[in-house]
């Protein structure tokens, strides 16, 4: 099998292997086995990055097989659309590449982009909330009977293991809550169903994980405050040309439309 140096730490490793177990480098955009042009499909040796004829970025052969936006199913090159869900068919190389043409469409004269819509702003919280309240449902039930029991003179002492059953399945809403707009290509679910993104302006890239938790916990922050708290955040976007709140201003994102194919 052949060995190939991490470009971080010069620690050898397999072909094959995604990240470095030295230095954590991700090596699978680094070293390609077999790394073919998404453009012109000629294929280099390996190790090589980028297309001598073309520029383009070289990927992994398998990433270029045409597939199923929704289902995964492979198809084709001939197929457009898939014939069970109607999903756009296109290799996996040239999703976020499509994705970055949708995001520059968004881009006002000025370099901006436009303010998304008020209404699938709404919807996609409400969505998310609701998504949220299904993740807390099994800790609801948990802390509930973990009430009765503590009531009961007899069975108190099991009410403590269930209280933390509770809590730590309370994590998963809460964590949800707070990365929910840095999953996938910077969408929460909710976000996603109504096709809108978040993204990082200084990059015009999808927001991440932690641009997300930020942007989020300034409005949990802003919540704590008595009486007018949860209503800063909504006020600001209104107000805003942007359509940003406080949050987004912090974490230098904004949301937008996006058409999903």
């Amino acid at each position: 099998m052949k060995k190939y140096n991490c470009p971080s730490c010069s620690k050898e490793f397999a072909i094959g292997s995604k990240f470095c177990q030295h230095c954590g480098r991700n090596l699978e955009l680094e070293i390609i086995e077999n790394p073919m042009c998404p453009k012109c499909h000629k294929t280099f040796p390996e190790g090589s990055k980028f297309c001598d004829i073309d520029g383009s970025k070289l990927t992994s052969p398998d990433k270029l097989i045409p597939k199923c936006v929704k289902c995964g199913t492979e198809y084709s090159i001939e197929t457009k659309f898939c014939p069970k869900d109607g999903g756009a068919v296109i290799p996996e190389a040239l999703r976020f590449d499509i994705n970055e043409q949708n995001i520059s469409k968004q881009f006002n004269f000025n370099g901006t982009y436009s303010k998304a819509s008020l209404g699938n702003r709404f919807l996609a919280s409400l969505l998310d909330g609701l998504i949220t309240t299904g993740f807390a449902i099994p800790s609801l039930i948990f802390y509930m009977i973990g009430m009765v029991k503590l009531q009961d003179y007899y069975n108190s002492d099991e009410a403590i293991p269930l209280f933390i059953l509770a809590g730590f399945l309370y994590l998963i809403p809460l964590t949800y809550s707070f990365i929910k707009d840095g999953i996938g290509k910077g969408q929460s679910w909710g976000k996603k169903a109504v096709g809108l993104m978040v993204v990082y302006l200084p990059q015009n890239a999808p927001c991440s994980l932690g641009q997300s938790f930020l942007r989020n916990l300034i409005m949990v922050l802003l919540g704590l405050i008595p009486f007018i708290g949860w209503l800063i955040e909504p006020i600001i976007v209104l107000a805003s040309e942007n359509g940003r709140r406080l949050g987004d201003k912090v974490a230098n994102t904004q949301v937008i439309e996006l058409k999903i194919l």
